[in-house]
């Protein structure tokens, strides 16, 4: 999951309200106003939005109703929760309609855009879009990206990194999937060393968790350094460690853990990391 309906929206015309317009079975059809009332509907989610003179030749030309609302942009909407928010309106004026399958219709249709272009929601009754976290996780990574253009040390480190997921993925092999723990924190290594002005000692991620001022508790702080000293122990990851602490051999789900963890912490790590684009709002 990882799609924004922004990004999408463009593809909303053909996929959802061009069939919803052409909906016809033998207890009704859609009406000719349906531009007119989405486009009504719509007014409060954009922005800037339409004039009144605008609204009014919506309401009474179900044309140019139709062609104002299919010319709609997703930057035309207040934010990716306003678009959210109307498609959730729109069932509202699909149902007031009282036609027989015609909301079942226009459900089915918004799921299949949700499946088709991956997108961060999932359509619960009574009819509600809700935000997954999954898409967070990938606008996390896509924010790491846009903060490594300029920064070759930093780019080169996440590149390590995905080389070796990449290889651990394929091999399975005990070896790789250490390396991987391994690189994934020198980015977080790297991440926090480069807002702290790079130094040339106490360079370490547990000595730059310590010197970071954005913690909102000290616990999670700790938790960082705790993790970070999990990554220097345990023998072969980032050092030779410490055999007597070794409870059981790695497996994958401590890499995959490890690693969300490590990245997670990016958000606490550099101030540039927008918090907003995280959560995709």
């Amino acid at each position: 999951m990882s799609g924004s309906l922004r990004r999408v929206w463009g593809y909303l015309p053909t996929e959802l309200w061009e069939p919803l317009a052409d909906y016809s079975a033998k207890d009704g059809a859609a009406p000719p106003s349906l531009f007119s009332d989405l486009f009504d509907t719509v007014d409060e989610f954009l922005s800037p939005r339409p004039t009144d003179m605008e609204l009014e030749e919506a309401r009474n030309n179900p044309d140019k109703a139709r062609l104002r609302f299919l010319t709609l942009k997703g930057t035309d909407f207040a934010s990716e929760t306003a678009i959210v928010h109307f498609l959730e309106e729109a069932n509202k004026v699909v149902a007031d309609y009282e036609i027989a399958g015609y909301e079942d219709f226009y459900r089915r249709l918004l799921r299949d855009v949700l499946r088709k272009y991956n997108l961060r929601y999932r359509l619960d009754e009574p009819f509600t879009l809700r935000f997954l976290l999954p898409g967070s996780f990938t606008n996390l990574y896509t924010e790491l990206h846009r903060l490594n253009v300029g920064n070759g040390h930093l780019s080169g480190l996440l590149n390590d990194f995905e080389k070796a997921f990449d290889r651990y993925a394929r091999t399975q092999d005990p070896t790789d999937l250490k390396t991987c723990i391994g690189k994934v924190s020198n980015y977080a290594e790297g991440l926090a060393s480069a807002t702290a002005g790079n130094p040339a000692t106490g360079n370490t991620l547990g000595a730059l968790a310590g010197r970071l001022t954005d913690w909102p508790h000290d616990k999670m702080k700790e938790s960082l350094v705790n993790l970070y000293h999990f990554c220097s122990d345990y023998p072969g990851i980032r050092h030779a460690g410490n055999p007597a602490g070794v409870r059981r051999d790695l497996a994958a789900r401590d890499m995959t853990l490890a690693s969300l963890l490590l990245l997670s912490f990016s958000g606490y790590l550099s101030p540039l990391v927008d918090e907003q684009a995280v959560l995709g709002i």
